[in-house]
């Protein structure tokens, strides 16, 4: 599996200048260390992991979610699922692995489930920024995995893009 940071640094614990200087710049966090030094522990029980990269990791509240990515062929919705719960069991929150997509519908998809997106409307504005709003019906708001205000923010910070949800 690839990581955001070294081997070296995920094996040691220590940060090299380069991962260190990554960590201060804000490229990674320490929550995108404990996550990728629990993938690298778990490769061996999990050999399909192998070809993927782990990107990283965005907690608000109880919601975890993980953002990976597959080369050649995705793993699928179940192995991922398995994945979030061992994860889930560890730290005691509620998780969401999501694999990284080009389509914001795919994405947003993935982290909403079972929630289904029924339409997805960009405005972009004259700053050249964009916004987005994606809609679900009424009565999946409370099958949603948190709290409307908390993947609001979840997006913001692990796609680097506004996304509001609206019913």
């Amino acid at each position: 599996m690839q990581f955001p940071i070294c081997y070296f640094c995920l094996k040691s614990g220590l940060l090299c200048r380069t991962c260190d200087e990554k960590l201060r710049r804000g490229e990674i966090s320490k929550l995108d260390i404990e996550v990728a030094k629990w993938f690298l522990d778990n490769e061996n029980k999990y050999p399909q992991m192998r070809d993927c990269t782990f990107y990283k990791a965005v907690q608000k509240n109880n919601l975890l979610v993980i953002l990976v990515g597959c080369r050649g062929k995705a793993l699928g919705t179940l192995f991922w699922r398995k994945i979030g719960k061992a994860i889930g069991d560890e730290r005691k929150v509620n998780v969401r692995v999501i694999e990284k997509s080009s389509s914001l519908r795919g994405l947003l998809s993935q982290l909403l489930f079972p929630a289904k997106v029924i339409t997805l409307n960009t405005i972009w504005l004259p700053d050249g920024t964009c916004e987005s709003t994606v809609k679900i019906a009424p009565e999946d708001v409370k099958r949603l995995p948190a709290d409307i205000k908390v993947l609001e923010e979840v997006i913001r910070e692990l796609l680097g893009e506004t996304v509001y949800i609206a019913t």
